[in-house]
């Protein structure tokens, strides 16, 4: 979505002065990058809206950062485990990023460009103005052509000689599975009795009803304002949905049991963080990041994932493509 606009002064970044705070890159200002175009990218590394749009900033970066320009993704982090900058550094090596990025744990230049969304995209011209400002997916080639004008006004390229990138439009249909949290801060329940015990209420049974978006959990689970922990020795996550992939926000260290309808995934529905052994599916969960656990190759299917966990699991927040 393109937010409309006049050319407004470009607030200068904030709170980001410490050289440890930049990776592939010393600590930089747009005072010092005036004369440059610059496109800031708000993202952060376990949304899955921001992790697509990865490829389109990478081929932007590749045709143009030996120009006047510059990217710069300004890292702002939903969870607290995403303000550790050894978990960025290791987001920004694992995508394969090379332009500048920076960490911005209190999200200082989140809040003084006014977003409440990942990713969104701002793009300042040389006299340091916001000229375009993008929320969401797509949309790069509005980007890249904004980008183009102000590169030929600085008589940087030959408008003819470049290639737009070709931005696909991706059509997604009207029922696919809404973003699922799963923390106390932002879910909208569980279909669980909750049974109390003497100084606790977090023993959960699964009613057996199953609604679409709406997360069933058996077991021992410890809620947190943005996560649930897994603390018992038998116990689940289930989950109705609609869509063609599902991702998983999780913390922990371990290995946990992946079944679709009650069966092990299988070649054609296995996402890309899972792994086989004999006739059963697993995720490895070694730290803290977003695992693909079911991608259907385009099409989408209506089904229930159950994840069965190992103890001190976190789990965080479902998303859909």
């Amino acid at each position: 979505m393109r937010l409309f606009f006049r050319k407004k002064k470009a607030p200068e970044l904030t709170g980001v002065e410490e050289a440890k705070k930049w990776i592939n890159s010393d600590v930089l200002s747009l005072e010092k990058l005036r004369g440059k175009v610059v496109l800031l990218d708000f993202w952060t590394y376990s949304c899955v809206n921001c992790i697509r749009t990865l490829p389109a900033l990478k081929d932007i970066w590749e045709k143009y950062k030996n120009k006047r320009f510059v990217i710069i993704g300004v890292h702002t982090p939903e969870f607290e485990f995403e303000k550790e900058i050894g978990n960025v550094k290791f987001a920004v090596k694992k995508h394969g990023i090379k332009y500048p990025v920076v960490n911005d744990p209190d999200r200082k230049n989140w809040n003084n460009y006014g977003d409440s969304y990942w990713p969104r995209a701002a793009l300042i011209n040389a006299e340091g103005e916001v000229i375009f400002d993008h929320i969401g997916e797509g949309g790069y080639d509005e980007i890249e052509k904004k980008i183009i004008e102000e590169l030929v006004r600085l008589n940087e390229i030959d408008e003819e000689s470049i290639n737009n990138i070709n931005d696909e439009m991706k059509q997604y249909d009207k029922s696919l599975s809404k973003e699922t949290y799963l923390g106390t801060l932002r879910t909208k329940g569980f279909n669980s009795r909750v049974v109390c015990k003497p100084g606790t209420c977090n023993e959960y049974i699964d009613i057996g009803r199953y609604e679409k978006d709406k997360v069933n959990l058996q077991g021992q689970w410890n809620p947190d304002k943005e996560f649930i922990e897994f603390e018992g020795k038998d116990g689940y996550i289930a989950l109705k949905f609609y869509a063609s992939e599902v991702n998983l926000v999780l913390s922990g260290i371990g290995t946990a049991e992946i079944l679709l309808d009650g069966a092990p995934l299988n070649k054609k529905n296995a996402g890309k963080d899972i792994y086989f052994l004999g006739k059963k599916s697993y995720v490895k969960v070694e730290g803290d990041d977003m695992y693909n656990l079911v991608n259907n190759k385009g099409d989408y299917i209506e089904g229930i994932l159950k994840i069965i966990p190992f103890k001190r699991m976190k789990a965080y927040v479902f998303s859909f493509g």
